[in-house]
């Protein structure tokens, strides 16, 4: 039997995980300690079978905390924690853990928390500042999350880190003729919040002059009003939509496309967005959440405001025609990729974090580029 005292990270897994999930899968990509004094061990709270059976995996996870923790195999437990539902269920695996006396790292993933907790009721804003105040350490994507919890949820800031994201992406640098026909992919879930219908209106705004192009959204959601959206305006001959696509359609359709563009209205740090920049990709997005902390309006990505499709259109159209710009975005995008957001980054400043809250030196078991990845 392994001496190894156990992190459990909680996360959901499959489609429904979205980055949460990919998060924790990188965690365990990692091996662990590389002394083999820790190791990582997954706790499912949501999966693809639906909300429902998340209340019996929620049950399972409770029981597992409590019988780890009273064997003394328990490190702590790293709490990823989302909106709405996931904050729910998330909520009570930091309050099961903590009655436990389990040390709990929380880590906020949230886009619509803010704007949730604002507009409700004084219930809810306890609810939700409860889980916060019972974690050891809150871990967030920003500054933007930092200080929400400081002003507004009167958490105490001393305990909170921030933690940019990082993905497994192989840097691939690329180059753009100028007159070449362009590609413009949107990558994620077709819905309002992400901007979606603004995307199809803007490229319904794009002039002659930018040329022969065509759109990809690949992503699930209501894809027949999308496409019905496109065949009214005009452009359907000129739009593909693939539906779902996992990681290895993600890299293919990033090495295919021209440009990603992200108009959403609220995000995190996108994991999209940083494949994108790995790939060489240039990205055009909105300046929301911590996007704007970690990148450079005309030097890693173009901005355009939430909602406006002429920015938008403009925005799309100064790609499609100036290869320069284009492969400007792209080499820059690459190098702040391979300083920030490379995954061996993110695991180290996670580790880090480990480190400097619970005394552990840790070093990961082993690479966790998208190599290492294979084997998980």
């Amino acid at each position: 039997m392994s001496d190894a005292k156990i992190i459990y990270v909680v996360a959901p897994t499959g489609a429904a995980g979205g980055g949460m999930g990919r998060v924790k899968d990188y965690m365990l990509a990692s091996g662990g300690d590389a002394a083999g004094r820790f190791t990582f061990r997954p706790l499912v709270t949501r999966d693809d079978r639906g909300a429902a059976f998340s209340l019996l995996l929620l049950a399972k996870a409770v029981l597992a905390i409590w019988s780890v923790a009273l064997r003394g195999k328990l490190a702590f437990v790293h709490v990823h924690f989302g909106d709405k539902g996931s904050a729910a269920r998330k909520g009570l695996i930091v309050l099961a853990s903590r009655i436990a006396l389990v040390p709990v790292v929380l880590h906020l993933h949230a886009a619509e928390l803010i704007g949730f907790h604002a507009e409700g009721s004084a219930l809810r804003k306890a609810a939700i500042r409860l889980p916060f105040r019972a974690a050891n350490v809150v871990i967030v994507l920003g500054k933007l999350w930092k200080d929400w919890l400081a002003q507004d949820l009167g958490i105490d800031p001393g305990k909170i880190d921030i933690l940019y994201n990082g993905v497994p992406v192989e840097p691939m640098p690329r180059r753009f003729e100028p007159g070449n026909p362009r590609t413009l992919l949107f990558l994620g879930q077709l819905m309002e919040r992400k901007g979606t219908h603004d995307l199809i209106r803007a490229l319904a705004l794009l002039p002659e002059e930018a040329g022969d192009w065509r759109a990809v959204f690949a992503g699930n959601g209501d894809i027949p009003f999308y496409r019905g959206l496109a065949a009214e305006l005009g452009i359907a001959s000129r739009v593909t939509f693939t539906g779902w696509v996992d990681q290895n359609g993600v890299r293919e359709w990033l090495a295919r496309s021209d440009m990603m563009a992200l108009p959403s209205y609220n995000e995190g740090i996108p994991l999209v967005i940083l494949e994108a920049l790995g790939a060489g990709t240039p990205v055009i997005c909105t300046p929301v959440g911590a996007i704007p902390e970690v990148l450079e309006e005309g030097r890693d990505v173009l901005f355009v405001p939430p909602g406006d499709h002429a920015a938008l259109a403009h925005a799309i159209t100064r790609l499609m025609t100036d290869h320069t710009l284009l492969q400007r975005l792209s080499d820059e995008g690459i190098a702040r990729f391979r300083r920030q957001f490379a995954l061996d980054v993110f695991i180290a400043n996670l580790f880090a974090i480990y480190r400097r809250r619970f005394g552990l030196a840790m070093e990961p078991a082993r690479r966790v580029g998208p190599a290492g990845l294979r084997h998980v």
